[in-house]
């Protein structure tokens, strides 16, 4: 569903405790963009991915200090046209773009809760579209 609506220069902000579901659903998004298998960047913390659109896959969770994001060259990604950037753990540092899509991960039992919100109008429309292709799809 998601790879049906991103576009180039998307930022995606993924929020959630260990084990919430983040990289499963990164791996899911970069199936179905055409570019293979994913895995979680917890020690190279950026992975990229070639499909449909480029996906830059990052992770904040080691980072201990904002000037280590510097490092990661995270300016150069966010709003690339050629792809689309999630972030891992994004809360944890002020890094997102004003427009962005946040997904919010959270166990439900045996089960995952996904919330969407948007900041900015594309990160907003992203979030709205998602929750209709999401209630629709459990109708």
């Amino acid at each position: 569903m998601l790879a049906a609506l991103v576009e180039g220069g998307d930022a995606i902000a993924l929020i959630g405790d260990l084990g919430a579901g983040k990289t499963t659903l990164v791996s899911g998004l970069v199936d179905a963009l055409g570019a293979g298998v994913a895995s979680s960047p917890t020690f190279s913390l950026v992975n990229e991915y070639s499909g449909r659109l480029i996906v830059w896959h990052v992770d904040l969770y080691r980072l201990d200090k904002a000037q280590e994001l510097v490092e990661l060259g995270l300016d150069e990604l966010l709003g690339d046209p050629r792809g689309v950037c999630l972030i891992e753990w994004a809360d944890k540092f002020g890094v997102m773009p004003a427009d962005h899509l946040r997904l919010e991960l959270e166990h439900a039992g045996s089960r995952r809760r996904l919330t969407a919100t948007g900041t900015g109008p594309r990160g907003t429309a992203l979030a709205s579209a998602l929750t209709a292709e999401l209630l629709g799809s459990t109708g």
